[in-house]
């Protein structure tokens, strides 16, 4: 056991040493997640018998795989920054960055004379570090770049910045190429579809008002347009309907929402804009119809408005339909959203469609309350009134004589409506249909002053049937 040692606490507060040749030699060129990695383990160093200083603490900390973490001590041990004691249990060492410096390091230099020429004389605004040439030998050993390709790949950089360009920028010029860059033959295609490209970019540049020539990003959001299906004439013109408001990033937006709604030609386009403007206008209608304020509408349109209309409804119907809901006090519009599923159901769909469904409402109720005046009873018509006389006209289909008939033998009873549908539903039962058989019927049939309560139990309506949409049609306009 040691004499002295420090406190977990000391440790956690202590600082972890990161050599200047790490951060500006190794840091801006290594694969991601390798950083933290590196840095994480550097900071285990300083307390080796800790709970935490074993791969699975690492594991857990850094949210990674024991394959990912020890992959990555690898390409730090291909740079010569540590070295793997142990894979079992895993042991890493870690080196001096500055034991890297020197000729010593570099790898193959002899292998590779010919490329290093070509490529120094290629940059030839500043000199190529071991560490630079020893990452195009890794390109070319480990992941298979064919030499020329990286030499071709180095000679196009330089025709974009200039002889002097920097390592960070050629690595990710070669990385944007992907698999594509591995070949002379790939590559070659890769820059040709490029150059074609070009004036297309820039023409789309000076749309969106930008004198300069494309980055790397842009020129991959633009191959990104044309590889999901836009043409170049969709492109500029999204491009121009921007009106220099915003660069490259505002246009992907643009594209990509189009993508979204499957809208690749400029007729597709203006037929949704129009199509959403018209949207817009019928969500401020209808909101100010109810007395609803809604300082974004674009809920409103793409939770019941566009549903609606893709269900076959037009402007003018559903602002009848909100009127009416405003009248009958309905003013939310999840609400009137379950009175249009209602009329859905119901096939009714249009304004005309509409209006005679009202209108039938009407002239419904008009002849119930024709009926009720009759027996004397003084109220207004209510869902139970209409659902006996949907019963008697259209389950039962009973003639306005007998219901004229049964409505004289019903007089004077104390429930007078429940006993015509108690005679009614006699006469039903035996199949009389004919005025003359239900006159002989009805004469032989002794009227009592209640009609029995055991008779009417079917008759009993449910609360959804009792609150049910039109209570009242008093105020409806037709």
């Amino acid at each position: 056991m040691a004499v002295c040692s420090f406190s977990s606490s000391f440790l956690m507060n202590n600082c972890t040493l990161v050599d200047n040749t790490f951060i500006n030699e190794f840091l801006p060129h290594a694969p991601e997640n390798a950083v933290k990695v590196y840095l994480y383990g550097l900071s285990l160093c300083s307390c080796p018998n800790s709970d935490s200083n074993s791969m699975e603490s690492l594991c857990c900390a850094l949210s990674m795989s024991e394959d990912e973490i020890m992959s990555i001590f690898s390409y730090w041990q291909e740079q010569g920054l540590v070295q793997v004691v142990n894979k079992t249990p895993f042991e890493i060492k870690f080196l001096s960055p500055k034991e890297f410096s020197g000729s010593a390091k570099l790898r193959s230099k002899g292998k590779y004379k010919e490329f290093n020429e070509q490529i120094q004389s290629i940059l030839s605004g500043r000199m190529i570090s071991p560490f630079e040439y020893n990452n195009y030998y890794d390109l070319i050993e480990r992941l298979h770049y064919e030499p020329e390709a990286i030499v071709m790949l180095i000679k196009h950089c330089t025709n974009l910045k200039g002889a002097s360009i920097s390592y960070p920028y050629i690595r990710t010029i070669i990385n944007s190429f992907e698999d594509d860059g591995k070949t002379v033959v790939a590559l070659e295609q890769k820059l040709m579809e490029q150059e074609k490209a070009s004036s297309q970019i820039t023409a789309i540049l000076k749309a969106l008002g930008l004198k300069r020539d494309a980055d790397l990003d842009e020129r991959n959001m633009y191959l990104k347009w044309t590889n999901i299906g836009f043409t170049d004439a969709v492109i500029l013109e999204l491009a121009k309907s921007l009106n220099k408001r915003g660069g490259m990033n505002k246009l992907d937006e643009l594209v990509m929402k189009c993508y979204e709604q499957k809208l690749f030609t400029m007729s597709d386009i203006e037929n949704y804009s129009k199509e959403k403007e018209l949207m817009f206008t019928i969500a401020k209608k209808i909101t100010s119809t109810l007395g609803l304020y809604y300082q974004n509408l674009e809920s409103v349109v793409e939770v019941y408005v566009k549903e609606w209309l893709n269900k076959g409804y037009d402007q003018e119907t559903l602002c009848l339909l909100a009127s009416y809901c405003f009248k009958q006090d309905i003013k939310s519009l999840s609400l009137m959203n379950e009175i249009v599923l209602k009329f859905y159901k119901l096939g009714i769909v249009s304004k005309e469609s509409l209006q005679n469904y009202f209108a039938n409402v009407v002239s419904q109720d008009m002849a119930i309350k024709e009926i009720l005046d009759k027996l004397q009873i003084v109220r207004r018509v209510n869902s139970a009134d209409r659902d006996y006389f949907k019963t008697w006209t259209e389950d039962w289909h009973f003639s306005k004589d007998i219901i004229d008939l049964v409505l004289e033998k019903s007089k004077g009873t104390s429930w007078p409506l429940r006993y015509m549908n108690h005679l009614l539903l006699e006469l039903n039962s035996k199949n009389i249909k004919d005025v003359e058989s239900a006159k002989k019927y009805l004469d032989g049939h002794k009227t009592s002053a209640a009609a029995p309560s055991a008779d009417f139990s079917q008759r009993e309506y449910t609360k959804e049937q009792l609150s049910a949409l039109f209570d009242s049609l008093d105020d409806i306009e037709v």
